[in-house]
């Protein structure tokens, strides 16, 4: 009963001096909706990595090259591969374990044109294979077959994007689109899409035959990368190794020498999101620790002012038989009823900030009671932390040299 009334007190004195409550609340409510924002962000970017991981696929994994052109040997210097159409093949025969071999090649910003209509596009160059790699879905036409990349046709499969942007009302199955300067005819167009690990917008694409791409659009023997699939993906980590073994093999990659490729897992897509989201919430709540330690001194400090303007009130208690522990508890109340008030208005303007975060700014977030109840006990700590100097103050004082005062 005595801790209830302890609190009752500790709100009504808030009550009564409430410009100096909200000087003490300051600090703590933009330290609280910090955190608050930060945990959100942190959840909602957890959420999307695992997307990403989910959508890279479990079981699959993708093989690109590494080597690069000297400044001014290739078109806008782009990047050449090491690797060939031979590395994919070699890896299908060599490797157990793998169910489909996808051979790539892509082109970011292609230059994709039908009459007067212009857009820059994802050119992606695969074989039929690929198709069951993302489990896309065709909407007209059909998809890129082995027949299409062994005659070297011209004919194309376009995303839902373009689709929209040169065909907003029709099938455009059997019109012909420009791309890189090079008629080829629409063949199919994909289903929703959605967007790539890395977050581009797959709709945004244009898929040409493979062997088309390289002899007919890129006039090269190098492909840019082999997405495989495995059959059990609990191994996928020994056939990663197998596919390495293999390539530096075909490569003639002696012992102690560098790869001039990368093989990247689901593993490593996790890792390199959560390194990068990880960096950011680590600056973000250096920034809110700050707020809160900053905040924490200004309750100190001016709780402390407080007892001195309060010493008539504590004598007045400590004659009429209040202890030392009843005076410690009251203005610890006190302080921590400042820093709990803060807290609740820091992580309702958290959870406000954290929905304009994602409404404006495309920012992933999350709301759950784990970031509430973080942002609360936090507050809770700060109280009890910037508490105990004025409270024990207030509780030693003599009563009656506080009531001579």
């Amino acid at each position: 009963m005595k801790k209830l009334k302890s609190m009752a007190v500790a709100f009504n004195s808030l009550g009564k001096n409430k410009l100096r409550s909200f000087l003490m609340m300051i600090g703590i409510i933009i330290g609280i909706t910090a955190i608050t924002i930060i945990i959100s962000m942190a959840l909602g970017s957890k959420a999307q990595i695992m997307e990403r991981v989910e959508r890279f696929g479990t079981d699959a994994l993708n093989v690109f090259g590494m080597a690069m052109r000297a400044p001014g040997s290739g078109p806008r210097g782009r990047p050449t591969s090491s690797l060939k159409l031979g590395d994919a093949q070699a890896i299908e025969m060599n490797v157990d374990n793998i169910s489909v071999v996808a051979p790539m090649s892509m082109r970011w910003g292609a230059d994709v044109r039908f009459e007067d209509k212009y857009l820059r596009s994802m050119l992606s160059a695969v074989t039929e294979d690929f198709i069951h790699m993302w489990d896309w879905n065709m909407e007209y036409g059909d998809f890129i077959t082995r027949l299409d990349d062994e005659r070297l046709a011209r004919t194309v499969v376009i995303g839902p994007t373009v689709k929209d942007e040169f065909f907003p009302e029709e099938n455009p199955v059997g019109r012909t689109i420009k791309i890189e300067n090079v008629p080829f005819e629409i063949k199919g167009v994909l289903a929703g899409t959605g967007q790539s690990a890395g977050g581009r917008d797959m709709g945004n694409t244009v898929i040409i035959p493979l062997n088309t791409y390289l002899r007919r659009v890129a006039n090269t023997e190098t492909i840019d990368g082999i997405r495989i699939k495995v059959k059990n993906s609990r191994h996928l980590d020994k056939t990663a190794e197998d596919i390495k073994e293999v390539i530096r093999e075909s490569h003639g990659i002696m012992d102690g020498q560098e790869d001039d490729f990368s093989l990247i897992t689901p593993t490593e897509v996790r890792e390199f999101s959560e390194h990068i989201s990880g960096t950011f919430n680590v600056l973000l709540i250096i920034v809110a620790g700050i707020s809160l330690i900053a905040g924490g001194v200004v309750v100190a400090n001016i709780m402390l002012i407080s007892v001195s303007e309060r010493k008539f009130e504590i004598g007045l208690r400590k004659s009429v038989g209040a202890r030392k522990s009843d005076i410690l508890m009251q203005f610890l109340f006190e302080t921590i009823a400042v820093t709990v008030t803060g807290g609740a208005i820091g992580v309702l303007l958290g959870i406000l900030g954290a929905f304009l975060f994602m409404q404006f700014g495309e920012t992933p977030v999350a709301i759950s009671w784990e970031g509430i109840a973080i942002g609360l006990g936090f507050s809770i700590i700060v109280g009890i932390l910037s508490g105990i100097q004025p409270a024990l103050k207030a509780s030693k004082m003599a009563p009656i040299e506080a009531l001579r005062s």
